[in-house]
């Protein structure tokens, strides 16, 4: 497969509009900030008295309606082979992807939440987890009490040991102040809306990743499921997927939002595919034009049903892996002592002239 190298050149600028829709990713990254900006510091998380002022999805009637339509389907005895555009549950699979991005930007603000308010107690604990979910969890064991050696089997469970003592000797030397109850109640009430959204998050995905073959499976078969998604909740559908170029396709994702609501430009998703970031740093964007290259590929071959199976994404994945492979192999240097054929070893006689 040759590399399509017309318009990488400016990547990473303004995305470019494909016909007959708008800017996928500028969309998303209008909604998120849109509901990201509740929360823009810590100190306005600090000026809210609950998570649920603060985070509203999961007791919204959408939600609610999207868990009937999950349970019906869910439910459903069809064994279904493929799912069709002109179907409802094609539209309820872009829905579901959807909802797994805004329960991201939901679970985001409440983590803003819960540090700000926990960091009053223990601000040092947000140092060693990024992970929100983990992070609720370690609080919800250690609340006011610093002494963690009572603690330390429910740590090790989580966390590594190494990081265990390192987290105990910080609670020992800890600046916090102990929290009040009802500031302790407004701490556990954030972990609990954590979880339950990581719960939410969980159960679309399952479901994801069930009828996300039935809709694109080549694409899943090349990029998995989890990126498929993705790119697929923001383009709107397989059919927008298969008209974007592969410079639209790789910055997917790239304009969004993060945690306090402010506009970031990242890389897209598909730089989040394993075989783009197991690269080394310098050879990324190599790999990331190959895999958007053939990802738009298999887009058109999923959209035009051309492919029932997932053969010809895994094929597709194969050749880009060996391709990438030979990228690796160190250069043949060619001269007078790096021939590969046996030279000659006597003296060349001189031409007759006559």
């Amino acid at each position: 497969m040759v590399d399509n190298e017309e318009g990488w050149d400016n990547f990473g600028e303004e995305p470019q509009r494909y016909d007959g829709a708008e800017d996928a990713a500028d969309l998303y990254a209008e909604e998120t900030l849109a509901t990201a900006q509740a929360i823009t510091t810590e100190d306005d998380a600090l000026r809210f008295d609950s998570v649920k002022e603060v985070t509203v999805l999961l007791r919204s009637a959408y939600m609610s309606r999207m868990l009937q339509k999950l349970s019906d389907y869910s439910e459903q005895d069809e064994v279904k082979k493929t799912i069709l555009p002109e179907e409802p549950e094609y539209q309820f699979v872009i829905d579901s992807s959807t909802l797994v991005l805004r329960i991201e930007v939901e679970k985001s603000k409440a983590a803003v939440y819960l540090r700000a308010h926990y960091g009053q107690r223990f601000p040092e604990l947000a140092m060693f987890f990024s992970d929100s979910v983990l992070y609720a969890r370690i609080v919800r064991l250690v609340q006011n009490n610093m002494d963690l050696s009572v603690i330390i089997d429910q740590l090790d469970e989580l966390v590594p040991s190494q990081l265990t003592a390192v987290v105990i000797a910080c609670a020992s030397t800890t600046a916090g102040r102990e929290l009040s109850e009802e500031e302790l109640h407004r701490v556990l009430e954030a972990c609990q809306e954590i979880d339950t959204l990581e719960a939410a998050k969980q159960t679309f995905l399952e479901y994801i990743q069930r009828s996300m073959p039935l809709i694109c499976p080549n694409l899943c078969a090349f990029l998995g499921t989890g990126i498929t998604s993705q790119l697929f909740a923001i383009a709107g559908g397989v059919t927008a997927l298969s008209t974007m170029d592969s410079t639209e396709l790789a910055k997917l994702g790239s304009k969004r939002a993060d945690d306090s609501g402010v506009l970031l430009r990242t890389t897209g998703f598909l730089s989040n595919s394993d075989l783009v970031i197991n690269h080394p740093p310098q050879m990324r964007p190599k790999a990331l034009r190959l895999v958007a290259n053939t990802a738009s590929t298999l887009a058109r071959i999923d959209a035009n049903r051309r492919a029932a199976s997932q053969q010809e994404g895994y094929r597709q994945r194969e050749m880009v892996r060996l391709k990438m492979l030979s990228w690796l192999d160190p250069p043949v240097i060619r001269g007078a002592a790096n021939n590969t054929y046996a030279r000659r070893g006597r003296k060349r006689p001189r031409r007759q002239t006559r």
